[in-house]
């Protein structure tokens, strides 16, 4: 079912008029941490419903700027949504549609916060107020956060409870919006849940500016067949996840009892950290056919640099929420899901 919302008209979900255990809403569908979402519920993952038990979404609405694909082989009626999240009309409508589970990862990243700082403030932060602030029902609301809410002069580890110190708008953004989320949690708006996430791999399709992509372009393209440039040193270290263990974790988080979620509602991602060296050696391994040439940019070194590098948390492990394995496993998991064709898969 695709439903294409026109920028103007508020929009509406086709169930509106039919209550049901679980509905379910994605913003940022269209991305590919989105789609795996998607997927995964789609699927029929097991999700807290209203009367107190777990089972599959009844209904699940998949949202972006352009309507997305709908999973194939979904358990339950999917609608797609184009809708402009920056509009204040739309996002307040999309909030009060009566979801009982928003997955909200909808956002403007890094270098598009640096250019138009007013346009990604609209969709970072005035977005998911607007959309909290209009909920009903008291849904749980996750929110994917970032490691860039953290920078300055770090510790060897950057765990859930040091100081957010954003060094860029998109982390600043990101840090408000943790902190707005959890007040409307305290006056009973919202159950709002907020996981911060390292640098999530691997993007399928072709390269984009993002910095997260620039990294994440190490394992793709190779694997490929298909050379590549690093911006960074080899012997850079990343904080890694795969979009497997952020689904994971997303489920995990919204299956969490209210009570036993951390102060502040908030917590980190637990990363797997590598070099840039151990990357290039681990898709060699893999088979790839493409080549890692290096010719580090000091901007973006600079950027990186001021992101945890050993990003980690004592309260996810009792959750359930745990990083992937190992840099094989990480690589496993894109050719699994989104490298098909590629070497390895």
């Amino acid at each position: 079912m695709l439903i294409n919302v026109p920028p103007d008209q508020p929009v509406r979900a086709p169930w509106e008029e039919t209550p049901s255990m679980t509905n379910v809403l994605i913003t940022g569908a269209g991305g590919f941490l989105g789609r795996r979402l998607a997927r995964v519920i789609a699927a029929g993952a097991p999700l807290p419903g209203t009367d107190g038990g777990k089972g599959p979404a009844s209904r699940l609405e998949l949202v972006d700027l352009t309507a997305p694909e709908p999973p194939a082989g979904a358990a339950m009626p999917v609608a797609c949504t184009a809708a402009d999240l920056a509009d204040p009309a739309t996002a307040a409508a999309l909030g009060a549609r009566g979801a009982d589970i928003v997955f909200h990862l909808a956002a403007s990243l890094t270098l598009d916060a640096e250019r138009a700082p007013d346009a990604a403030w609209a969709v970072n932060v005035e977005a998911p107020r607007r959309m909290a602030e209009a909920a009903t029902g008291h849904p749980r609301f996750i929110f994917t956060s970032s490691i860039a809410v953290f920078g300055g002069d770090l510790p060897p580890e950057t765990s859930d409870d040091l100081r957010p110190m954003p060094a860029t708008g998109y982390g600043t953004h990101k840090a408000i919006a943790e902190l707005m989320l959890a007040d409307l949690s305290r006056r009973g708006r919202i159950d709002g849940r907020s996981l911060r996430l390292p640098i999530v791999v691997t993007r399928p399709g072709a390269p984009t500016p993002a910095v997260s992509d620039r990294i994440a372009a190490l394992i793709r393209e190779p694997l490929a067949g298909r050379d590549v440039v690093s911006p960074l040193p080899p012997e850079t270290l990343v904080p890694l996840a795969s979009a497997g263990a952020v689904v994971r974790a997303l489920l995990r988080l919204v299956a969490v009892t209210e009570d036993d979620l951390p102060p502040g509602r908030v917590l980190n991602l637990p990363a797997l950290t590598v070099t840039i060296g151990e990357i290039a050696a681990a898709v060699k391994a893999r088979g790839a056919t493409g080549g890692i040439g290096f010719a580090p940019e000091a901007d973006l070194a600079h950027i990186v640099q001021g992101w945890p590098q050993h990003f980690v948390s004592a309260r996810a492990e009792p959750l359930g929420i745990r990083p992937d394995a190992s840099l094989d496993a990480l690589i496993a998991d894109h050719l699994r899901h989104e490298g098909a064709g590629h070497v390895g898969s």
